[in-house]
């Protein structure tokens, strides 16, 4: 198997609190992998770095074979463009606007037609599960659905990792296990997934738990 991301010897300080001490991590392609700990262990913070979104204080990233990839430089933007993909636990949609509206945003640099991407959006609904209108408003949706529409535009993007920061926190058990299930098969399909949790049913899910 091929490593998707790599930490080596990495240490995250925000002034003189130090969240991550000499944290190793290897991630191989296809792996679903749960990452869990105390509130304030830095978990967070290991999905930030691997995103991208966060340096490390020291430390070296290897991601899709590229060796510390600067924010915002151009190997960063095509990595983020093309490779990773993001699932919040607060779905992170635009609640006043509309499911098809949402779903456009992916798809903004499509040269596809009007009509072809009105399919690509309906079908990537029906594979989480949905079949309700495009123009249907985020805010009417259930707490559920948005999570479902949230993975259905993750769909409409190149993604080979996906990062999930308790996408089940804001859940019922049986939303829950129904995004979970959406994961799990999107893993099966090939999809490399961490998943930041404390919740011991998501963990049960993933291939394996790096307890922190």
């Amino acid at each position: 198997m091929k490593n998707v991301c790599e930490l080596i010897d990495i240490t995250k300080a925000y002034g003189d609190h130090v969240v991550l001490n000499h944290m190793n991590l290897n991630v191989q392609e296809k792996e679903m992998v749960a990452i869990t700990g105390r509130s304030g262990s830095g978990k967070t913070t290991i999905l930030n770095i691997i995103g991208l979104l966060e340096r490390p204080t020291s430390g070296t990233i290897k991601l899709f074979d590229e060796v510390n990839p600067q924010i915002g430089s151009g190997k960063a933007i095509r990595i983020l463009r093309t490779k990773i993909s993001y699932l919040f636990q607060n779905y992170a949609l635009i609640d006043n606007e509309t499911i098809g509206y949402n779903l456009e945003i992916p798809l903004i640099y499509s040269k596809k037609t009007k009509k072809e991407k009105e399919k690509l959006k309906i079908d990537a609904l029906k594979k989480v599960g949905l079949d309700i209108p495009l123009k249907k408003k985020i805010y009417e949706l259930s707490g559920g659905e948005q999570q479902r529409v949230a993975i259905a535009r993750i769909l409409l993007k190149p993604c080979e990792l996906i990062l999930a920061d308790e996408p089940t926190g804001s859940l019922d058990a049986d939303n829950r296990d129904e995004i979970m299930k959406i994961l799990k098969n999107l893993n099966e399909e090939g999809k490399t997934i961490i998943i930041v949790t404390h919740d011991k049913h998501v963990t049960n899910v993933c291939s394996r738990t790096v307890n922190l």
